[in-house]
């Protein structure tokens, strides 16, 4: 190469004539654009060749199109727009002046590997800038190891005559060409490469700056500073620049990476999606200033790949991803630091490989292990980053993300980096109340490496099932390219080999699965073949139950001894105390499912004045976010009767959320229910409300409670509850009411655990609870009852009088626990009278014949706001003789069973052996006269007074006893005058 030529690469990107100045000359203003078609002449060209000369004419084997292969060259070419002038007299073409400027923008996936360019070990290896500066041999050419070089930059220039020389314009013969090296970057820089130009002792330094557009679609691009024209004699200016990247002879051969796609290049929706882009400036507006905001607002120009050439071969491209889920932790249902790992094998080629990078992942699927779930106790103290705060889209290296939002880190090696992009995990703001859409629990990934100049921030939808809790992570996203819109949905085409993704430990955010062996298929789908999956198995192995001894190996094997304890605050009897109820289980044991008790006898509620939460408003509960149900109670404040507090998670420091109890109405065949509603707000998540009724069923014999519970949720929103306690505080003034017995009673029953499958009851195990409960201070209650007995009708032998018998109680005295009356010999049972009895069958489906109604009673209790009242019924009976029973309905059902029989004077007895410890203020019992009645004359019952034997035992033991009790015979009164 001669002195002059040397002289002329001085300004192998520019020339000497200048441009007006402009406020902005744009692309269109210097560079020459493509063609349509795409031809040899092109001003703005790009493609990938198997030859370093390809142009867009040459057949279709000279172009490189194998997807996700490495092409042997690849290149881009600019030609500076020409304009006509007169050089004594002839018409030339001239570059209209210099590029200061070139913004080049790859296509999405197109990957420059930096890395590729290795020593004799195979290391990566760059050249230092020292290298760089230092000058070799006559040509003073860069002092870089052989093996950085990465291409060529091929320019030719036109000369310009000298005023008045009469020397015509003329390119200048031939080709200047400089090698192209891989350069250690500047702070922020994934990549950098450089070459030299110009005579020896003017060289001049061109560098291309590689970035990453990570705030839109993550393609490629690098900057081209182009440096200013210098005077070498003769006025010369680029007419064309050719950079050619050489793939084939880079290091390990895997610098030139082309797409994992095979999308239609002239496909509408597709056709702008290979395409390379270029923005350039002139060296009047890079001198002046005038191009600050340079490439922003300069318009692009686009080198589409040549018609009918497009990428091939994407059923040839591998995709061999894997999972692997570390719970971090050796126990069962524990909290779980875990750890999970995503793998695409990579490695330089070796005989035998295909040469064919593996497949960027479009959407990745990752499932954790059946059982490990979202845990309630990481809620606490935990808030939502916002999209604004994490900042995903805008290019700045620090989001405004709240330290509270944050619950782990993340790690990502891309072999294109050279460094670890390192970062955090955050809970993302709540977008949707349904578990199972991905956009109620979301996680905001955040990798970065500032020396490289890399910000991935991506979204995890987090879909949670609303049945067992098990959780897949959903990432794939929608980018937008900043040229031609939105590509094809998917995430990122950037490579990596692996993403360690942890969750800290110290946030107990997931829980590990109850048995020792859990395992999940992921599935990820390859952009080379959209549409499909990859599965990808993961298992995950315990050893250890925190109860002690081994884990189970099946849900049924669990443990399940949960605890029960019923208690009042004062037990004195007869008195008004709130009532408590506690019920736990440890980690590792099943699930509460049911609680199924019954309390102590007398251990009751007083219903009078409260109104039940109507059907309505507890579906209305149901329906609702947790924060309206907060602001707005959907039950009346009158229905309340006491407080729920729940326990959740596992770990030390489970999640204490607070909700209302409420009385309800009838519910599953019992009379009445209890509802309780809590607001499952915690942290950063409204979950909704979970709504829990508890059928109260009264024992009609014995006005015992029996309270059986819907299914308890063991998932709730998606979320695994891992309910370790439910304390029930019915606190409502008055509302509780201890026995008036103070003999040794329990509250009893069973409760549920999920066995082997808590979403079937089928499989569900059973624990007895057995909680002892004494009232105390009986003793000290008064018995003092009232009892009148009349008669009505006949009172001559053989007539059959009607009977009333009225029993009234004082307020505070104990209750009544048994009556017996015997009536005196001149009453007898009238057997001829009894007919048909009522059965059991027909006594519980209330379908007693009209036949075996005897006689009618009501009662007044203080316990109820209405009074009960009913038929009075004979019915089947294991003794002798039919019983006598009074079915009292109202609010509740109760019946007061008489035993008919004789006393020991020979007269009618009726014993009630079991009256329901709890207060009645008045009872009337009315039974029928004449042909329905159940007694009859053996004498005239005016001739004498007559008495009967009465005793009443009360629930403390006292008793009220009258051997000459007088009845009161209506019909005698009225001859006497009373």
């Amino acid at each position: 190469m001669s002195k002059r030529s040397l002289a002329l690469l001085l300004i192998c990107l520019g020339g000497l004539l200048a441009l007006p100045v402009m406020a902005q000359a744009d692309t269109p203003d210097i560079l020459a654009p493509q063609n349509e078609p795409s031809t040899q002449a092109d001003g703005w060209q790009a493609g990938t060749c198997n030859e370093p000369e390809c142009i867009p004419e040459s057949p279709d084997p000279v172009f490189f199109t194998q997807a996700g292969g490495h092409p042997p060259f690849a290149f881009t070419q600019y030609t500076v727009k020409q304009e006509t002038v007169i050089v004594e007299g002839t018409p030339r073409e001239i570059p209209v002046g210099t590029v200061g400027r070139l913004r080049v923008d790859l296509p999405p996936g197109l990957i420059i590997n930096p890395q590729a360019t290795v020593d004799t070990e195979g290391n990566p290896i760059r050249c230092k800038m020292s290298e760089f500066n230092t000058p070799v041999g006559p040509t003073e050419l860069p002092g870089c190891p052989a093996s950085t070089q990465v291409g060529v930059e091929k320019i030719t220039l036109k000369v310009i005559a000298g005023p008045g020389t009469g020397t015509p314009v003329a390119p200048i013969p031939g080709v200047t060409e400089v090698p192209v090296y891989n350069l250690e970057p500047e702070p922020g820089q994934p990549a950098k490469f450089g070459f030299k130009a110009g005579a020896p002792g003017e060289k001049s330094l061109v560098f291309l700056r590689g970035d990453v557009a990570w705030e839109s679609d993550f393609h490629a691009g690098f900057v081209i500073d182009i440096p200013p024209p210098k005077a070498v004699g003769a006025t010369t200016r680029t007419w064309k620049s050719r950079l050619i990247n050489i793939g084939d002879k880079t290091g390990n051969g895997m610098y030139i990476n082309l797409p994992t796609t095979c999308f239609d290049p002239e496909a509408p929706g597709t056709d702008q999606l290979y395409s390379t882009w270029a923005r350039a400036s002139t060296s009047v507006e890079e001198e002046s200033g005038a191009d600050a905001t340079f490439p922003f607002g300069y318009t692009p120009f686009e080198a589409k790949l040549p018609e009918g050439i497009g990428p091939t071969g994407c059923e040839n491209v591998p995709f061999e991803p894997s999972i692997d889920v570390n719970a971090g932790t050796g126990s069962v249902d524990s909290p779980a630091p875990a750890t999970v790992t995503a793998k695409l094998p990579f490695k330089p080629e070796t005989e035998g490989d295909t040469g064919i990078v593996q497949s960027h992942v479009r959407k990745a699927e990752v499932a954790l292990p059946k059982g490990m779930g979202l845990n309630p106790s990481g809620a606490q103290g935990l808030v939502a980053c916002s999209d604004a705060q994490f900042k995903k889209g805008v290019r700045t290296y620090t989001n405004e993300c709240p330290a509270a939002s944050d619950i782990g880190s993340v790690e990502v090696d891309s072999w294109p980096l050279a460094n670890t992009l390192v970062g955090d995990v955050y809970v993302g703001e709540q977008k949707s109340s349904d578990p199972e859409s991905g956009d109620l629990f979301r996680i905001l990934i955040e990798a970065k490496n500032e020396e490289e100049g890399i910000n991935a921030r991506l979204v995890g939808r987090v879909k949670a099932n609303k049945t067992t809790g098990e959780l897949v992570a959903e990432v794939t996203d929608q980018l937008v390219n900043p040229f031609f819109g939105p590509l094809p949905a998917g995430l990122p085409q950037v490579p990596f080999e692996e993403v360690r993704l942890r969750f800290d430990g110290s946030k107990e955010v997931l829980t590990s699965p109850p048995v020792c062996s859990a395992e999940s298929t992921s599935r990820l789908e390859p952009w080379a073949r959209p549409g499909t999956f990859a599965e990808a198995k993961s298992k995950v192995t315990l050893s250890t139950d925190p109860t002690g001894g081994p884990c189970p190996a099946t849900m049924a094997e669990r443990k399940f001894s949960p605890l029960y304890k019923a208690k009042v605050d004062s037990s004195k009897g007869g008195a008004y105390s709130p009532f408590h109820v506690n019920i736990g289980r440890r980690d590792g044991e099943q699930e509460l499912k049911v609680v199924d008790v019954t309390l102590p006898k007398g251990l009751t509620g007083k219903l009078a004045g409260i109104p039940y939460c109507s059907e309505e408003a507890i579906a209305a509960a149901a329906g609702k976010s947790g924060n309206a149900e907060k602001s707005s109670p959907s039950c009346s404040g009158d229905s309340f009767i006491g407080k729920v507090t729940t326990k959740s998670g596992s770990g030390a420091n489970p999640l204490q959320l607070s909700g209302n109890a409420y009385l309800a109405g009838p519910y599953k065949g019992a009379a009445l229910s209890l509802v309780t509603i809590t607001p499952a707000v915690a942290g950063p998540f409204d979950l909704g409300t979970v709504v829990v009724r508890v059928a109260l069923n009264v024992d009609p014999e014995t006005a015992q409670i029996h309270a059986v519970s819907d299914l308890i949720p063991n998932v709730f929103g998606g979320v695994k509850l891992d309910i370790r306690s439910i304390d029930l505080d019915i606190d409502r003034s008055q509302f509780m009411l201890n026995p008036t017995s103070c003999a040794a009673q329990a509250t009893t029953g069973a409760i549920n655990g999920g066995g082997a499958d808590p979403a079937n009851p089928a499989t569900f195990s059973s624990y007895a609870v057995n909680d002892p409960f004494q009232a105390t201070e009986c003793n000290k209650l008064a018995f003092k009852p009232k009892l009148n007995i009349q008669l009505f009708g006949g009172t001559a032998r053989n007539k059959y009088p009607r009977l009333k018998a009225t029993l009234t109680a004082r307020k505070g005295d104990a209750n009544i626990g048994r009556t017996a009356v015997t009536m005196p010999r001149s009453l007898f049972l009238e057997q001829g009278h009894i007919g048909t009895v009522c059965t059991r069958p027909q006594l519980a489906s209330h379908t007693c014949p009209k036949a075996s109604v005897y006689g009618k009673a009501w009662a007044k209790s203080p316990l109820l706001s209405k009074k009960l009242q009913g038929k009075v019924y004979l019915v089947s009976s294991n003794n002798k003789l039919p019983d006598l029973l009074v079915d009292l309905r109202g609010q509740v059902e109760i019946y007061l069973r008489g035993v008919i029989g004789s006393g020991s004077t020979g007269g009618l007895k009726t014993v009630f052996r079991k009256v329901p410890d709890v207060p009645v203020s008045k009872f009337v019992l009315n039974m029928k006269g004449g042909k329905k009645s159940l007694l009859v004359n053996s004498v005239n019952t005016c001739a004498k007074p007559q008495r009967a034997i009465v005793k009443m035992k009360a629930q403390n033991g006292k008793k009220k006893n009258n051997n000459k009790f007088k009845l009161n015979i209506a019909s005698c009164n009225k001859k006497k005058g009373k």
